[in-house]
């Protein structure tokens, strides 16, 4: 029986993080939140549950005035968006990528005078020099509001704003001027820092995550390697690093206090070790910049550090529970933080076990077999408590997480992270040639740690992606291991090692399997400016057979829109391509691809129009090799081919074989798809007036049931007389919303009206069509009528 008299702070802390939760998620909304809290409010009125109902009660407050506070911070007025304007700013963050540079610009002023609470996100094109954090700069910017992708398993980048006062983005116009070159000693020593370590990119992209949390220049496959391992909380400052470097500013402490018996006898030498260890962290977390993670990191420390020296005296649970409740009472908006969570269950986990840790029963002369056990213990125990959280967040199952923390975590903690420690002190004492040597033993071990992960990566189950996971299998895993633990502090070991292991397999067994849609269905994605459609066919046998007709993505871009396919498949319960149709060479249909096989388990057959301009791309080449390498088929097509795809016949209308016009869009592949009802769906690539011309003097076309609009919407496509012969029931145009080619055209638009077409556009979220009733929805998911309603109270009363 839990006893509350150990634990006070268990049912305040969780009647204060239930009403900060309820006051933020969007599931809840306004009127519901009114109507708990007037319930509350009576029930305490009452003398039931006094204390728990007061907490409650003062998280939904808190949670609802950080709300309102976060939409005064992202709120703007028309005046901003949809035109060039010059303001000045102060740059927050540079964040550096192949493609571009992001700029997070905060105290911002147009030059009109008006000023802005919030903070701004503007993407800089091929600069020739880039401003330092800390500067302030005068730019033109074009500026627009964030917008979601609207798909199945999307990502809510508008809540991410929002969360952290981003009220635009947009792109810089022209060169950025100077204002002041003053950015601060942090800053200056930051630089210092950047200046030392190695040239090799992974060496590199490691050690500046590990010292000042910036984690973008991390080369794509070595971040992949950490993911799919469960290795990846090394990339990002957290408890754990934050824990090492304390850990290592107590022993040298220590180890210096206890060279004189004189001082300690004088000094309390594990009071003064314990203090030394805080402020190192500290100072570690200062260089790092204070990224939230890291904040709550170190208040986190804090709490182990005040539950160790009052041990004695409390429970140490209660004293984490206290860093919980601060840390939201410092930021509300991490309530539904997936790195707070991952980093309080795992401390929660350790410290119910410290004790088992502690006291493990072997010979204190055995110090090499008790660190290793210990490490084992930890690992395990972390692993156990966290790996839902991962599983369902990151989908993935990290199968060999053990093995790889096991190796990984004693060689950064005893080598990797020391070495750059000193070469960073080294580097800020002006030692740069000393700092140099230092940055390159910790790159040493770095590169030993990637070669480790990148084999790893390559075993069976090492990149296991995971469809969406039904909320059942979390409950029955959490249970399961409730009763295990229960178990285990009852000195039943064995009925809790047989629990833990039965738990860990159901699980596994669980939520690896795929399982179908219950209709076949054709969906148009939501990317952007690019192109992305995938037809789910339910066949006989409850199977699904997956096509996907093209994946947008600029060349060396982590999140694309292979990404946003991928995702979008998991959720709907599927880790599989049957057939990937790239139509033709150009980064708004293929650029994606490489990310899509990346976040997938796997392509059976990849389809290409045979073309020269298709064998010169080096995307297309990139992804024939890695098809090929892990077994798939690779088949190059050409007009008048015939191919039989699950219950669909696939009819090749275009590219003729080694077709090779001034204009790629021309060579892309068109194809009809005929189902065996008679449906038919109209694949047209970016397609012109020429081939279309050509599509009707040769190809017989017939009236199609749905068709993708040729060319986004261009007026270079879609022909009166084209439109005519086809004439679609449904036709989709595949845009970004507000794109600045001002597609689709609504000319072009008009063509497909007159013909009693049903045109829809991606641009509003991906379209669905149910190929069993015919019916066409528009995806849109993603709620936010809380912040909408919060912005909507500032625009009222400010």
């Amino acid at each position: 029986m839990l006893n509350l008299r150990v634990i006070p702070l268990l049912l305040p802390t969780l009647a204060w993080v239930l009403g900060l939760a309820a006051a933020r998620v969007d599931g809840v909304s306004w009127q519901l939140d009114l109507l708990l809290l007037g319930v509350l409010l009576v029930v305490w009125a009452m003398r039931w549950h006094r204390l728990f109902c007061l907490w409650a009660i003062l998280g939904l407050l808190w949670g609802g005035a950080w709300l309102l506070n976060d939409a005064r911070q992202v709120f703007y007025d028309a005046s901003w968006v949809g035109h060039k304007l010059v303001l000045q700013a102060d740059i927050e963050s540079v964040r550096l990528s192949p493609n571009a540079t992001r700029l997070r610009l905060k105290h911002i002023q147009r030059d009109d005078g008006a000023s802005l609470a919030g903070k701004i996100d503007v993407y800089v094109w091929h600069a020739k020099q880039l401003p330092q954090v800390g500067q302030r700069v005068r730019l033109t910017v074009k500026l627009r509001a964030p917008e979601n992708r609207q798909n199945p398993g999307g990502f809510d980048y508008q809540g991410y704003c929002f969360d952290r006062h981003i009220a635009l983005i947009g792109s810089v116009r022209g060169a950025i001027e100077m204002m002041n070159y003053k950015t601060g000693w942090l800053n200056d020593w930051r630089f210092k820092i950047r200046a030392v370590l190695p040239k090799d990119a992974a060496q590199r992209g490691v050690l500046q995550a590990l010292l000042l949390a910036e984690r973008d220049t991390i080369p794509i496959s070595i971040q992949e390697a950490f993911a799919a391992t469960g290795a990846a909380h090394l990339l990002a400052i957290s408890g754990l690093h934050v824990g090492m470097v304390a850990a290592w500013g107590a022993m040298l402490c220590w180890w210096f206090i206890t060279r004189r018996e004189a001082w300690i006898v004088r000094f309390p030498v594990r009071h003064c070790s314990l203090a030394v260890g805080v402020l190192c962290a500290i100072a570690y977390a200062t260089l790092a910049g204070w990224p939230l993670p890291t904040q709550r990191a170190a208040l986190m420390l804090a709490a182990a550090a005040l539950a160790w020296w009052l041990r004695a005296r409390y429970q140490p649970v209660n004293t984490l529970l206290l860093a919980l409740m601060l840390i939201l009472l410092w930021d509300a908006a991490a309530v539904l933080s997936i790195s707070l969570w991952l980093s309080f269950v795992a401390s929660l986990a350790l410290l119910l076990f410290a004790h088992r840790i502690e006291h493990n029963g072997q010979p204190k002369t055995n110090q090499f077999w008790r660190y290793l056990k210990s490490l084992m213990l930890v690992s395990v125990i972390a692993g156990l408590a966290t790996l839902p959280l991962i599983a369902d967040v990151f989908g993935r199952l990290p199968v060999w997480s053990l093995p790889a923390n096991l190796m990984l975590v004693p060689l950064y903690g005893g080598w990797v992270l020391p070495w750059a420690l000193l070469g960073e002190i080294l580097a800020l004492l002006h030692c740069q040639s000393l700092a140099e040597i230092c940055m390159s033993f910790s790159g040493y071990g770095i590169d030993m740690g990637n070669a480790v992960l990148m084999h790893m990566h390559t075993w069976v189950g090492g990149n296991l992606w995971l469809p969406d996971i039904p909320l059942v299998w979390g409950i029955f895993y959490a249970l399961g291991m409730l009763f295990a633990a229960l178990l285990w502090f009852r000195k039943r070991k064995r009925i809790a090692t047989l629990l833990i292991s039965g738990t860990l397999l159901l699980y596994g067994y669980g939520v690896v399997g795929e399982y179908a849609p219950t209709t076949s269905r054709f969906i148009a994605w939501d990317v952007g400016q690019g192109a992305a459609a995938s037809l789910i066919q339910v066949l006989p046998d409850k199977s699904a057979h997956v096509l996907v007709v093209d994946v947008p993505g600029r060349k060396y871009s982590r999140f694309n829109g292979g990404t946003t396919v991928a995702s979008g498949l998991r959720a709907l319960g599927l880790t599989h391509i049957d057939v990937l149709m790239l139509s033709h060479a150009q980064s708004d249909h293929a650029g994606g691809a490489p990310r899509l096989l990346d976040s997938l388990r796997g392509v059976s057959e990849l389809w290409l129009a045979d073309v020269p301009a298709n064998h010169k791309y080096d995307v297309m080449q990139e992804v024939v090799r890695r098809v090929e390498d892990n077994g798939g088929l690779v088949r190059w097509l050409k007009q008048g081919d015939v191919l039989l795809m699950g219950q669909v016949k696939v009819h090749v209308l275009w590219p003729p074989q080694g077709y090779a016009p001034d204009n790629d869009n021309n060579t892309s592949l068109v194809c009809t798809l005929e189902m065996a009802d008679g449906k038919r769906i109209l694949l047209s690539g970016d397609m012109e007036a020429s081939v279309e011309k050509s599509l009707l003097r040769e190809a017989g076309l017939q009236p199609q049931t749905l068709m993708l609009m040729p060319h986004h919407g261009s007026r270079t496509s879609s022909m009166v007389s084209l439109v005519h012969r086809v004439q679609p029931s449904i036709v989709i145009a595949q845009t970004g919303k507000n794109n600045h080619f001002g597609f689709p055209k609504d000319d072009v638009v008009q063509r497909y009206r007159d013909v009693g077409s049903d045109v829809w556009n991606t641009a509003n979220g991906a379209v669905v069509w149910s190929l069993a009733d015919g019916k066409v929805s528009q995806f849109n998911p993603l709620l936010k009528r809380k912040r909408d309603a919060a912005l909507q109270w500032v625009d009222l009363f400010l």
